[in-house]
């Protein structure tokens, strides 16, 4: 099991760091977490084609965790003939979208937008999920919980478990049980440290609050991810977070990648 980093940043743009997006690749498997801007991007320079990817677990629909979904989306659905196909791969497979409740809608929403509700759905599938919902393939089997961000919003976090090996996703949480129950005895966990305490927020965590998170439920590696630029140039999420976590602690960079 590989998981990649597409976008490690938040939705201030940035030429180093793309919005919120995680590719885990399981065998022939291709899933991402989250589909923030420039995910299409870092998937070509990784050498991967839209039309490989699977299957994508939606974490919550502020954009700058799906603002490329609607390209993905697009590239999905209007599929050309395969002998008009330049440089691309056809789709073998349904696309596979999951996510909170109301998924469907705001799908549909976009498509809508785009003049795309013309084309048919032969080629995409959406699925609403809710806490402790669970997904599973034959390589990987990946259970939902509900999280706390803000009032207005769903939101969910994401366990991923491959063999014995599990891997957990915070999207953007406060902390709360479903955040600590999906990151559980975690092999690797990528959790949100977007601002310093300084900065008193009520819908993100802090990298003492992560580090605290992680120490109690026994993570094994922890990547602090969502980090605003405020906070890496004036802070040190790391160094925060080392205060309550003893483990391996790294701060995500786009298109890092990490073999479990």
């Amino acid at each position: 099991m590989k998981l990649t980093i597409l976008g490690s940043g938040t939705y201030q743009p940035e030429l180093e760091r793309h919005s919120s997006a995680y590719l885990i690749e399981i065998n022939n498997s291709k899933i991402c977490f989250d589909f923030g801007r420039g995910a299409i991007d870092q998937l070509l320079k990784l050498g991967i084609r839209p039309n490989e990817i699977d299957a994508v677990f939606i974490s919550h629909f502020h954009p700058d965790h799906v603002n490329e979904l609607l390209a993905l989306v697009h590239i999905t659905i209007a599929s050309v003939p395969k002998n008009l196909l330049v440089n691309e791969k056809p789709r073998l497979k349904p696309l596979k979208i999951y996510g909170p409740k109301e998924t469907r809608e705001r799908i549909d929403y976009l498509r809508k937008s785009a003049f795309l509700d013309y084309f048919p759905m032969d080629w995409l599938q959406v699925f609403e999920l809710e806490d402790g919902s669970e997904v599973s393939d034959k390589n990987w089997k990946v259970r939902a919980y509900q999280t706390e961000h803000t009032k207005e919003t769903r939101s969910l976090c994401y366990r991923l478990t491959s063999g014995k090996e599990i891997i957990a996703y915070s999207g953007d949480s406060v902390d709360c049980p479903g955040l600590r129950k999906a990151v559980s005895d975690a092999d690797l966990a990528v959790i949100e440290a977007s601002w310093p305490e300084e900065v008193k927020s009520r819908s993100h965590l802090t990298g003492k609050r992560t580090g605290r998170i992680a120490q109690e439920n026994k993570v094994k590696k922890l990547i602090l991810t969502h980090a605003s630029p405020y906070y890496l140039k004036n802070f040190n999420p790391k160094k925060d977070a080392q205060k309550y976590f003893k483990g391996e602690i790294i701060i995500a960079k786009d298109l890092l990648s990490f073999d479990i």
